[in-house]
């Protein structure tokens, strides 16, 4: 079985505290969600009304005794975290909607405050870490985002209603600011729309709507180490020279070779294999790949060898059972590991997610395409989708299909062709994606390429950018055609001899194709009093092909025991690709108890009911004494700070029972603490890293009531 790198935490069943400050709420409806995310959801909702109970006690004791009852609250601010961490990997969705609004989380003590998410703005690079369990057919993906050296890489998931893994693939490789929910060392992305990256992520629509294919070239001579180590009970069955000559020999399918000649010499591999070096750890140890890393370079390092001096390091190790992985690496980035090093094509598809490409997969199978090193890791050629994204076809060579006809296509594996088609190029309209049709022969690189996909007409599937999956739809003998109704187009081959195939294209009305709606509601969490109403958007995007023309949704909702809701209006007319929202307005019973409910909002096609989807919110009910407010009042939100003199940040606090202290943190960092107005503090940017910075005042009242909020500056 394959193991993810990043399992769920998966914990016993919730057993309800009997202290006196632990209480459990009355149970509130659940979100229609299934399987292991249903039972993670279940057990939060339970921990979660637990500590908001006990949150709501701590705050009622006299300041004497709060100290001494502060650890049952810890404790459960640290469950819940797991399951929130838990959740948010099973379905970051729903995770979005259990998270408690900032405004309850400014009310409580640092201690626990240290455990429930926060809202901050962070800035780093993106990339995607791909675990590789090629015997298995399974891959693991994870976003990240990298900070600066030394600096523990966040997790990053998509919640935004209308993204997708393919939209956080679309920022990999580019550095990034966005805010977003920090639980732990995980992000949750709520709204891909305020995301600035440099340079901006490269669209797949312009503002006219029409799909276009945007790519930069993958080009460079990639200086590369490969650090071969052995486990302290079990020894590589490779040498340094073997794993040398597959990575950079120049003849033969080797890695360098398979690029150079792909690329037409844009990209090569130089550089050492080195080792092997013993590491102090066991293969009956658990997966600690950077633990590893870390151990691999100080050996390479008191070996003489210096790995800062390479572009990109790969790790060579014997096999570990508890990883459940062949290869993994960082798309883009530095590090890859591979634990089967006779493999050439392991080491292939690995440096390939280095170099921004994506799995060679079919429709229904993650490694599905054997016409690629991205796909089961063959020793072989690229696949025409590939090598156009990667910007290795010259100018020409790509011919943009819009009208039915016949062409002909030149053997993408000739490198010699130039100003003739080798590639077949056209707009997938419904999904903002392209078709990539090709010929492939064995020859050179190619020589071990499958039988079925030589002479053969291929058909991809790919949205036009790195990095991401190309889908291998179908593969044509001559006479055979791959149709799309959808869209309306059909691909024939019509013969293929000499290097060259010639590809019949048709091109009609394509046919309706309903699918389920967009549903998104915002904000996903906020809290009031019990009997309060609020105020929530509900956002409805149709899904439909152009085929269907405009549609009508119906719109719903699902309020759990206690509460009342009511909407601006239950219907949405919306053309194909559309959006549209309602007003949402909910009143929960003045009687409530302290607690998280799941409010439901559902939009349904009226043209076919089968067509729903459903979006969660929460409504937190939290009645209690009022805390103090607080601001920071200088410098500005966004201010650009520079020069090498003190910073002065100033805050404001009031309170009906009295200011005890104000606080000024520095990225999470106590600066000062002032027990007087003006509140200020003074802050040396002297030594100080360049980039964005969080300045946050926090106010505590004569009663221990805490309230905060934060700015973000940029130092120069």
């Amino acid at each position: 079985m394959h193991r993810a790198i990043h399992p769920f935490v998966k914990l016993a069943p919730i057993v309800v505290a009997s202290a006196a400050l632990i209480w459990l709420a009355g149970t509130p409806a659940h979100a229609s969600h299934l399987g292991e995310s249903l039972t993670t959801d279940q057990q939060l909702v339970s921990v979660n009304n637990q500590f908001l109970g006990a949150l709501a006690a701590w705050e009622k004791l006299p300041p004497s005794l709060k100290s001494s009852n502060l650890a049952n609250l810890v404790g459960l601010a640290q469950t819940r975290q797991q399951l929130m961490i838990a959740l948010l990997q099973l379905d970051p969705k729903v995770a979005a909607a259990r998270a408690l609004p900032q405004s309850i989380r400014a009310r409580m003590p640092s201690q626990v405050a240290a455990f429930v998410e926060e809202t901050v703005r962070v800035q780093g690079n993106g990339a995607v870490h791909v675990s590789d369990n090629f015997a298995g057919g399974t891959s693991k993906s994870v976003f990240k985002l990298l900070g600066n050296a030394g600096s523990t890489p966040q997790n990053v998931y998509m919640a935004d209603a209308s993204g997708s893994e393919r939209d956080l693939h679309k920022l990999a490789g580019k550095k990034l600011t966005f805010a977003a929910l920090r639980i732990g060392d995980n992000l949750l992305l709520l709204d891909k729309k305020q995301v600035q990256a440099q340079p901006q992520a490269a669209g797949s629509t312009t503002a006219s709507g029409s799909v276009q294919a945007t790519t930069s070239t993958v080009q460079g001579d990639q200086k590369t180490l490969s650090i071969l180590v052995n486990f302290s009970d079990k020894a590589l069955s490779c040498t340094a020279a073997d794993v040398g000559s597959r990575v950079f020999g120049a003849t033969g399918a080797t890695v360098n070779n398979i690029f150079k000649t792909d690329s037409r010499g844009l990209v090569t591999f130089s550089g050492n294999a080195v080792g092997p070096y013993t590491i102090n750890y066991a293969s009956t140890g658990s997966c600690d790949y950077n633990g590893w890393a870390s151990a691999a370079e100080a050996a390479a390092k008191a070996a003489g060898v210096d790995p800062t001096q390479y572009a990109r390091v790969n790790y060579v190790t014997p096999s570990n059972g508890s990883c459940g992985w062949s290869g993994l690496a960082y798309m883009p980035g530095r590090q890859s590991w591979v634990q089967s090093c006779s493999s050439t094509g392991i080491y292939a598809h690995e440096l390939g997610h280095n170099l921004s490409l994506h799995h060679a997969a079919t429709p229904t199978a993650e490694y599905g395409d054997g016409s690629d090193p991205m796909g089961g890791a063959a020793a072989i050629g690229h696949n025409g989708a590939n090598k156009v994204m990667a910007g290795w076809q010259p100018a020409g060579t790509v011919l943009d299909v819009s009208n039915a006809g016949s062409f002909n296509v030149t053997n993408v594996s000739d490198n010699s062709v130039s100003g003739t088609a080798q590639v077949l190029r056209m707009v997938k309209a419904d999904t903002a994606e392209f078709y990539y049709v090709s010929l492939r022969e064995a020859t050179g690189v190619d020589a071990g390429l499958g039988a079925s996909f030589v002479n053969t007409v291929s058909v991809h599937r790919a949205t036009g950018n790195l990095p991401t999956k190309t889908y291998l739809l179908q593969v044509l003998t001559a006479g055979q055609s791959f149709s799309d109704a959808t869209n309306g187009i059909t691909i024939t081959n019509q013969g293929a001899s000499g290097g060259v195939a010639t590809v019949g294209v048709s091109m009609g009305g394509g046919v309706c194709s309903r699918a389920s709606p967009t549903v998104a509601v915002s904000p996903a969490s906020q809290t009031g009093s019990a009997g309060a109403t609020l105020s929530y958007s509900v956002s409805v995007t149709n899904t439909n092909s152009s085929a269907c023309g405009s549609s009508t949704f119906s719109i719903g909702q699902a309020l759990p025991s206690g509460f009342s809701g009511s909407l601006s209006s239950t219907s949405l007319a919306l053309g194909s690709g559309s959006s549209g929202s309602v007003t949402w307005t909910t009143t929960s019973a003045a009687t409530l108890a302290n607690g998280s409910y799941t409010l439901d909002a559902n939009a349904t096609d009226t043209a076919n009911s089968a067509y729903t989807t459903t979006a969660h919110a929460s409504y937190t009910v939290y009645s209690n004494v009022t805390p103090p407010t607080v601001a920071v009042t200088s410098p500005a939100n966004g201010a650009v700070l520079s020069g090498g003199h003190p910073v002065s940040i100033s805050a404001s606090a009031t309170d009906d029972g009295g200011i005890q202290a104000v606080e000024i943190y520095i990225d999470g960092v106590l600066l000062a603490r002032d027990t007087g107005a003006p509140y200020s503090a003074n802050w040396n940017i002297r030594k100080v890293a360049k980039g964005l910075h969080t300045i946050k005042a926090r106010a505590i009242d004569n009663a221990g009531l805490m309230a905060e909020q934060s700015i973000s500056v940029t130092v120069n």
